[in-house]
């Protein structure tokens, strides 16, 4: 058998920080579902901008959660 171990944090950040940081990474995950679907129903030569822009910040979403993580 292995002896697998998951590595333990150094140092957990306050609830308050965790919680802030869930709320805006929402926001701006909602904020990107919207841009795209604006984007898709836009008949404007913005559109494409738009959906561009909404994937964009979707990908931000998930990726600000990983600023200062590790592998584990």
């Amino acid at each position: 058998m292995s002896d697998f171990e998951v590595a333990r944090r150094q140092k957990q950040e306050p609830t308050a920080t965790l919680l802030v940081r869930f709320i805006v990474c929402f926001a701006v995950f909602l904020g990107g579902l919207a841009l795209m679907a604006i984007g898709s129903i836009g008949e404007g030569a913005s559109s494409p901008f738009l959906f561009v822009g909404g994937i964009l910040a979707v990908g931000l979403a998930f990726g600000v959660p990983m600023i200062g993580s590790t592998e584990r």
